[in-house]
């Protein structure tokens, strides 16, 4: 169920031309997108593993790569 003000808005976005609400489209789903980042970013799991990834890129790989190997064949 949508709150009065949301309703309001798409009922003025329906006014809209085809490619206005075409382009509304795209920046809602842009916005949601990036709120549903934002999100999963800001949980306690997303920050161990980002600390993680950053620990691991301060002390180098851990294991070589297969593009590792392929390019040490083709020196």
């Amino acid at each position: 169920m949508l709150n009065e003000k949301l309703q309001a808005a798409i009922d003025e976005a329906a006014t809209l031309s085809p490619e206005a609400q075409e382009e509304l489209a795209v920046q809602i789903e842009s916005w949601l997108d990036d709120a549903r980042w934002d999100a999963l970013l800001e949980t306690p799991e997303s920050d161990a593993f980002l600390d993680e990834l950053i620990q691991e890129a301060k002390n180098g790989p851990t294991a070589p790569c297969e593009w590792d190997e392929e390019t040490k064949g083709a020196k």
